[in-house]
């Protein structure tokens, strides 16, 4: 047997480890995991299937395991990595025989816990494999997660949130230029690509890198999932017009309204975090969009404006800091770290931000407004605090309310909620 740490196993429970005790991101870490392992391509896709696959059910995991557990919160990081990684393949891979799931997740406890590999034996041996055992067939979530759900969207858009999807998730491009033309070259660089429902985006599955792909470097695409992507579109921001972009990040959506704008306009990009702004003019640069006016600032928007004055822009985008639940199926290890407190708490934030921005727009101005949780507590309540006339896109179509609701009926779409209004 290969050692412990470096077989696919090995490399599932480290991951899982990490995501679970340090805050790793499990996508980033993943394949930091696989490059450093050199694994098989069988291998790799054990691990795979292993990590992406105990992440999305680890509420039913855990309660299969503490039920054999005298102490279940006594039970230290790694060996719960060792256990949910084993736990998983034993409930969930038929094809995997349970014996080598068990086998290799006591070696793995005993190389670094030691007497606790007895513990991990006697725990695993009394999982049983269910008669319709099969890769899950939806999100495991916390209660409350699957109760705002329902409230949120109802039962039936509920249901399809949670529901399967493609593992693992796909990578979607922003197209810069001509999309069947990139997609031909990218299908012949070995990378899998299909069509998405807006113009501009192309979903892709393998090929490793986005950046060593043909077109990268000549800025013919950016990494963008095809839901941030509608939230830009949803902007409508117009050739000549000042816009800021509050919460910027790394510029996903900056660029995109800098090529609306084009250089007769500007953007202003806002983050509370300097390390993102900075990398928006070289990406912006690589886009091809150099000539467009941009500026560039580090503001606390719950404590002033930074300068900025008031009645200064045409359109105002906050794609506001949020649980980022409406992207638990690309990342859920989310759910181990959200819990209804900080849902309120970002609710709060939230409805700051926009209190704060809304003097920055000039009379006749819109203000767009998205999430990326299905939320109401994050989308519709805080919308209802604006204050200003609705005015909802045509397409997609909006509710009731009329905020548009993304999700993945649309095109496999991450869940969002987005709000726009004119200052009259």
């Amino acid at each position: 047997m290969a050692q412990p740490l470096r077989s696919a196993r090995g490399v599932a429970t480290q991951v899982l480890y990490r995501v679970a005790e340090g805050g790793a991101w499990a996508a980033p870490t993943l394949d930091a995991e696989l490059r450093r392992a050199h694994l098989s391509d069988r291998d790799a896709a054990l691990a795979t299937a292993i990590v992406y696959g105990a992440l999305r059910v680890l509420p039913e995991l855990d309660a299969a395991l503490d039920t054999h557990l005298d102490r279940p919160g006594g039970l230290d990081g790694w060996t719960r990595a060792a256990m949910r990684a084993a736990a998983y393949q034993i409930r969930h891979l038929p094809r995997v025989p349970a014996r080598a799931a068990v086998h290799e997740a006591v070696a793995l406890v005993k190389a670094k816990r030691g007497r606790l590999g007895a513990l991990t034996n006697a725990v695993l041996r009394k999982l049983r494999r269910p008669a319709d055992c099969a890769p899950p067939s939806r999100l495991a979530v916390p209660a409350w997660v699957a109760d705002a759900l329902r409230g949120s969207l109802g039962a039936a858009r509920a249901e399809a949130f949670t529901a399967a999807r493609t593992l693992p998730p796909p990578i979607d491009l922003r197209v810069e230029t001509d999309r069947q033309a990139l997609a031909t070259e990218l299908r012949a660089a070995g990378v899998n690509v299909e069509p998405g429902r807006l113009p501009t985006a192309l979903h892709t599955w393998g090929g490793g890198d986005p950046r060593r792909w043909p077109g990268y470097v000549e800025g013919r695409f950016a990494v963008q999932e095809q839901g941030a992507q509608w939230v830009g579109a949803l902007a409508e921001a117009q050739p000549g017009e000042r816009v800021l972009d509050a919460c910027a990040g790394r510029g996903g959506k900056t660029a995109q309204l800098a090529r609306a704008v084009g250089p007769g306009g500007m953007v202003v990009a806002v983050d509370l975090h300097e390390a993102r702004v900075e990398q928006i003019p070289g990406e912006l640069e690589r886009l091809g969009l150099g000539d467009v006016p941009l500026e560039t600032h580090t503001i606390d928007w719950r404590v002033g404006a930074g300068g900025l004055p008031e009645g200064s822009f045409d359109r105002i985008v906050v794609d506001a800091p949020c649980s980022g639940l409406g992207t638990i199926h690309r990342r859920p290890e989310i759910l181990l770290r959200v819990g209804p407190r900080e849902v309120e708490a970002l609710a709060r934030l939230q409805a700051q931000i926009l209190a704060r921005v809304r003097p920055l727009l000039r009379p006749g101005g819109r203000l767009l407004y998205a999430v990326c949780s299905p939320l109401d507590a994050e989308g519709a309540e805080v919308a209802r605090q604006v204050g200003l006339p609705l005015d909802p896109p045509a397409e997609p179509r909006p509710e009731s309310d009329g905020g548009v609701r993304l999700g993945p009926w649309e095109d496999g779409c991450d869940g969002y909620q987005v709000f726009r209004w004119r200052d009259l």
